[in-house]
């Protein structure tokens, strides 16, 4: 555990509470069913005053001593920062409170893990440039993906909602920009984690690390899964609830190729 009284367990205790005065200003908002530009820019601000502070603690949990640490939470900080700015910043010129109500608590907690499990196992010492690049693009691509497997989720919540014609079924955008915004989000992750498995090959000198051969299979799947959903999109008109359960599909693969195969790994196996 860290010690309480160190400049790094201040940041993440200030990121974590930052988050979380972010999650209580975007649930007022949907709990009053009102977004105003004036609400949403609030709500963006705390967001990215909290990734701030939670980029800056990133680099004690990253570089560790004997090499840098891609540990299980390590990498799932990393990845929650990329969502929560990714979040913030989306904030600013469209609605994005039903995504960051549960990103940012999210991203609170893991903070939290970080200060009771500083030194997270999976240090690298050989860390080359083709190496660092892949780890950008998978962070990237993951966080996209990720916030669209989200979207989805919410499409199918509402969608269910409305056939069983619930009272409170108003959406606070319109439907059609939800969909637009999980295809947005679907072209920038699917081209971040194209780029990224060819990195990936890049550097690869050995299929014999633990775990790696069920990760590169089930990230194979889950690329699939994405190309069919935007081919389907584009030639058969897919959208709503089809599309976005071909989105948790793909992405459910995705987590289980990489944190899947790092937590038998990381915690079962040790």
């Amino acid at each position: 555990m860290l010690p309480i009284a160190s400049p790094t367990a201040w940041l993440l205790l200030t990121a974590s509470l930052l988050y979380g005065c972010a999650t209580f200003v975007v649930r007022r908002q949907l709990i009053a069913a009102t977004q105003t530009a004036n609400q949403r820019f609030l709500g963006a601000v705390l967001g990215i005053l909290a990734a701030t502070a939670h980029g800056l603690s990133l680099r004690d949990a990253l570089i560790q001593p004997g090499g840098m640490s891609l540990g299980l939470i390590t990498m799932l900080g990393l990845m929650a920062f990329a969502m929560s700015l990714l979040i913030a910043l989306n904030q600013l010129r469209r609605p994005m409170s039903h995504i960051a109500q549960i990103v940012f608590p999210a991203a609170g907690f893991i903070l939290l893990l970080q200060i009771f499990y500083p030194r997270d196992t999976s240090l690298r010492v050989d860390i080359a440039p083709s190496l660092m690049l892949h780890i950008a693009l998978s962070v990237l691509a993951y966080s996209l993906l990720a916030v669209a497997a989200l979207q989805a989720a919410y499409l199918i919540w509402f969608d269910r909602r409305l056939k069983q014609k619930h009272p409170g079924a108003i959406p606070f955008m319109p439907i059609q920009s939800l969909d637009e915004f999980l295809f947005e989000s679907l072209w920038i992750g699917l081209s971040a984690l194209t780029f990224a498995i060819a990195t990936g090959f890049v550097f690869l000198d050995s299929m014999a690390v633990p775990g790696l051969i069920h990760h590169t299979i089930l990230t194979g799947m889950a690329w699939c899964c994405f190309v069919i959903l935007l081919v389907g999109r584009y030639r058969l008109g897919w959208r709503g609830s089809l599309a976005a359960t071909w989105t948790l599909l793909g992405f459910g693969l995705l987590v289980l190729g990489y944190f899947g195969s790092k937590f038998v790994v990381e915690v079962l196996l040790q």
